[in-house]
């Protein structure tokens, strides 16, 4: 079990941690430079995590003097490997707040992420990285992630994801 790092506690999102999440989201997309395509909203975090169907999983760490305030927010969700035949666990964000880093945080995210993917028997454990975020590339790599240089994301949005639906 990958130890915690004495004075924060990692734990399961909570409604009330929803406007924290939000801001923590924002954070990260301003340092991202992705402000312009950032949609999310108290409710439509509701619904993601919270709602009927939830589309994703979400993990805050906040501080034991401090515990309703989150400095750091992990957005997972289980994706499918047809080659695998199992679902793997996909990271979308971890974002740790700047004055909380370097502290042992992201390592303890990581172990606590990869023990669930063990426990759940998914075949991978997975997410991206931008690439001049290199950073965070040197600390993945640290801690035994692979970035592969021969795949590349695919993604449509938008304009060009309505006219690939054919929609108007």
């Amino acid at each position: 079990m990958p130890r915690p790092v004495p004075g924060y506690a990692l734990r399961p999102a909570a409604e009330s941690d929803i406007p924290g999440i939000l801001a923590l989201m924002r954070e990260m997309a301003e340092f991202e430079k992705l402000t312009g395509i950032f949609k999310a909203t108290e409710d439509s975090l509701r619904a993601s995590f919270f709602g009927a169907r939830p589309a994703a999983h979400c993990l805050v760490i906040a501080p034991d003097e401090d515990e309703r305030t989150p400095i750091a927010y992990v957005m997972w969700f289980h994706n499918y490997s047809s080659f695998l035949d199992k679902r793997g666990l996909y990271l979308e964000d971890v974002y740790i707040t700047p004055a909380h880093r370097g502290r042992g945080l992201g390592g303890w995210v990581l172990g606590h992420l990869a023990r669930m993917a063990v426990d759940l028997d998914c075949g991978r454990f997975e997410w991206v990285v931008l690439d001049w975020n290199r950073n965070a590339i040197d600390f993945y790599e640290h801690h035994g992630a692979e970035v592969l240089d021969d795949w590349r994301l695919v993604r449509v949005t938008g304009d060009a994801l309505r006219r690939l639906a054919q929609i108007p």
